[in-house]
């Protein structure tokens, strides 16, 4: 009765293991999808933006508030950014935008914010890219190394 109970204890421990390297794979990935889907978000939010500008909507707090509508970016005085799932690159490159944002006429500001939608592009591509090559890995790593793991220690 007690070698029965011992592999179960075993069978169980082994679920559990597989179970907490799946979920390590699978946040890893996660973090992956969630960086292409806030750049995204970023890039569709700074097109706004450059439209509002164009236009002449405002002063550029305002504009900026409500072009990021998801809480991206808010302007509370000064520009916050909302820096998860994103790399450090992604949020200097944010900020350095917002640093100089309003200091040159419309058309400048415009072009400006044009080029930084296409960086943030460019990033975007890279970050699908990845997420394209190494999300399965990263699922099927988890499991492999759970596997591997109760292997090692039955």
């Amino acid at each position: 009765r007690s070698w029965t109970m011992g592999w179960l204890f075993k069978l169980f421990g082994s679920l559990m293991v597989i179970a907490a390297s799946c979920a390590a794979g699978y946040m890893k990935s996660y973090e992956l999808r969630q960086r292409g889907r806030r750049l995204t978000e970023l890039c569709r939010g700074l097109s706004s933006l450059k439209e509002r500008m164009r236009m002449g909507c405002g002063e550029i707090e305002r504009i900026v508030t409500e072009s990021f509508e998801n809480g991206l970016i808010k302007a509370d005085g000064g520009f916050t950014v909302d820096g998860r799932w994103l790399d450090k690159k992604d949020v200097s490159l944010i900020y350095e935008y917002l640093t100089d944002i309003g200091m040159t006429d419309s058309d400048s500001e415009y072009n400006r914010t044009e080029l930084y939608i296409k960086l943030l592009s460019k990033n975007r591509d890279e970050a699908e890219e990845k997420c394209a090559e190494l999300c399965r890995v990263y699922n099927a790593a988890g499991l492999l190394g759970g596997i591997f793991i109760c292997i090692f220690f039955l």
